[in-house]
């Protein structure tokens, strides 16, 4: 794993992750959500908006609540798409629910996959994190 950039006024981190005879994956790790804005209009604008099948894989990790009887609350959201992925560490994070993001989950046009995706979809609503479909 190399590391690229940390850039600590941003909180951001960027690594390129490289094995043989593979492409190299671009993987930005951040707690600013305008780091998420930018790479989402970057993967828009590199991949999604020219693909005919827009394919964004979605992953969340949850922390237990701190109360009994408390929701499990969305920690950190992992986005990918072709060779960048993201991970946003919300829990930490100065802006929970960028919009840019929540436009991007709205995008009736891109299909949004992983393994129990339904359950994270209704666990992310509990964070203000809304779209109709998993």
């Amino acid at each position: 794993m190399g590391h690229l950039v940390h850039d600590p006024a941003h909180q951001t981190w960027v690594y390129y992750l490289k094995a043989e005879g593979m492409a190299a994956f671009k993987v930005t790790v951040t707690l600013h959500a305008r780091m998420v804005e930018k790479w989402i209009r970057g993967v828009k604008r590199d991949f999604l908006n020219a693909a005919t099948t827009k394919c964004v894989r979605l992953d969340c990790e949850f922390i237990d609540p701190r109360k009994a009887g408390e929701e499990k609350c969305a920690a950190v959201l992992q986005l990918s798409v072709a060779f960048e992925k993201l991970v946003f560490q919300i829990i930490h994070a100065d802006i929970k629910v960028p919009q840019v993001l929540n436009n991007l989950l709205e995008d009736g046009n891109i299909r949004f996959c992983d393994a129990a995706i339904g359950n994270d979809v209704k666990k992310l609503r509990l964070d203000g994190i809304h779209w109709d479909k998993p």
